[in-house]
């Protein structure tokens, strides 16, 4: 069982969970196309180098399947994406150390990632805007229109 509080998770956990290797899971995730969306469809390469992938699952898919096949893109990065902005003098996003604990990265992929989730300062922190944050995950969605033709190997 994968702690509440816990939003995305390693392709290890999922082998864990599901009793496979790492690599049926990857397998799983490249088992879909032409219209199918195969065993899991809340995917996310997390990875800073290209060509390279570091996959995250959404664990409400793994533990409750069934009530999230009806949401789209934007209703998941809503889950997936907790609103800070509602309390007077809050940021409309999410500090780093957050985002690297949403995005279960290193530091140092944070860091390497940094540009394209326009990491802003404010009030003495890093800060990454909501916006980016959305946009971060529409890209890295792994069945996004234009990710198929970019898949590569389980890097070893």
């Amino acid at each position: 069982m994968i702690h509440p509080r816990i939003t995305l998770v390693h392709a290890e956990v999922v082998a864990t969970m599901r009793g496979i290797s790492r690599e049926s899971v990857y397998e799983l995730v490249d088992g879909a196309g032409d219209g199918d969306l195969g065993a899991f469809v809340w995917v996310f390469n997390v990875c800073a180098s290209p060509g390279l992938r570091e996959l995250r699952f959404w664990s409400r898919e793994l533990h409750e399947p069934l009530s999230v096949r009806g949401f789209d893109l934007e209703e998941v990065i809503r889950q997936i994406v907790p609103r800070r902005d509602a309390l007077p003098g809050q940021f409309c996003g999410l500090p780093n150390w957050q985002v690297r604990d949403l995005l279960r990265v290193s530091r140092a992929t944070l860091m390497e990632l940094r540009d394209e989730l326009d990491t802003v300062q404010y009030k003495g922190g890093l800060y990454v805007p909501r916006e980016s944050l959305e946009n971060f995950f529409r890209r890295r969605w792994c069945f996004a229109a234009t990710l198929p033709k970019q898949r590569t190997a389980i890097p070893r």
